[in-house]
């Protein structure tokens, strides 16, 4: 993925909220491929602990931005669950009980949210996903940067105040990709995300 700096661009919504979501201060980037960007989507539900999930549009909600991040970060974790719970595996002195496949999905989902600081109340199933993919000669505004800490639990969580009292956090450590397709130079890209697929 190529990230060139650019000034702030005018019409691009920001809010505190989007702001405080980055442990630094973030950069508008004019992106180019070749590279893939990721955005994780959740199904319509209601939650283990009685939440009711609206599903997510493939771009994210009407008049706000949508978080997104590179596909090479999925793909690294992938490689690295391959490899550790392979040599987990041979080093036992019996088969595990569940499926590699299974056991390598539970691994990626687990550094997700924590790389990504993806709220339990979010999702807690990591639904599925879409893809968006940059060419050389394409023109993507997003504002990038490093993700922030942030409790397991949003603030609208009735567990929120408890996961905090006991310091409860998820790390964040990953870049994060902030796009408003709303703004006039991103628009159309909507047309061109691919999925949602299953994890």
């Amino acid at each position: 993925m190529n990230k060139k700096p650019i000034p702030d661009s005018q019409g691009f919504r920001v809010s505190s909220e989007t702001r405080q979501s980055f442990s630094a201060p973030p950069t508008f980037c004019d992106l180019s491929g070749p590279g893939t960007l990721i955005r994780l989507v959740q199904l319509a539900k209601r939650t283990y602990d009685g939440l009711d999930l609206h599903e997510s549009s493939i771009s994210g909600r009407p008049n706000t931005p949508s978080y997104w991040f590179e596909e090479e970060l999925l793909l690294n974790l992938l490689r690295e669950a391959r490899r550790e719970l392979t040599q987990q595996q041979a080093a036992a002195k019996q088969p595990f009980s569940t499926p590699l496949p299974i056991l390598i999905g539970d691994y990626v989902r687990h550094c997700l949210r924590m790389d990504l600081a993806i709220c339990k109340d979010w999702t807690n199933d990591f639904d599925s996903f879409v893809r968006l993919r940059l060419m050389s000669a394409d023109h993507l505004v997003a504002l990038v940067g490093p993700v922030a800490r942030q409790p397991a639990y949003s603030d609208k969580h009735p567990q929120h105040e408890a996961v905090v009292a006991n310091n409860v956090f998820l790390e964040g450590r990953a870049t994060q990709y902030v796009i408003d397709f709303n703004f006039p130079a991103n628009r159309p890209f909507v047309g061109c995300i691919l999925g949602p697929f299953r994890f």
